[in-house]
């Protein structure tokens, strides 16, 4: 079972749209670069036919290796957001948007990020499709 839950254990607010902080951890550009372009492949929204779509916080915080930084409710999206920022560069972030599925579970839904670079490798990837 993963360490990691879903923040709550910070005293956050799950259903405030207001910013609010969790991890003081920072992670780092390479870990952030790696899994927006190695272990998500790129991908931005993800669909219910998907395996990727079943992806939940503690699957992304496992892999990142700590909890997000930051945490508020997307009234837009219906979808709790998290951030994790990198400590190596001050404006790289990873942003993912979970939403609740017909079973109950918060499972990724949208990510998106900020300040990190592509690396030659996706491209190789992007090539080679």
């Amino acid at each position: 079972m993963s360490q990691y839950k879903d923040g709550s254990e910070y005293g956050i607010n799950l259903t405030s749209s207001e910013i609010q902080k969790m991890s003081e951890q920072l992670t780092t550009h390479s870990v952030l670069q790696e899994t927006v372009y190695g272990w998500l492949k790129g991908t931005t929204m993800f669909f219910s036919a998907t395996d990727m779509a079943k992806l939940t916080y503690a699957d992304f915080a496992e892999h990142i290796g700590n909890d997000a930084n930051e945490f508020f409710y997307d009234t837009r999206y219906n979808g709790r957001t998290y951030t994790w920022c990198a400590s190596d560069r001050e404006f790289a972030k990873l942003t993912a948007i979970f939403r609740e599925n017909l079973d109950g579970e918060w499972v990724i839904y949208a990510s998106g990020s900020s300040q990190i670079t592509m690396p030659d490798s996706y491209l190789d990837y992007l090539r080679n499709r």
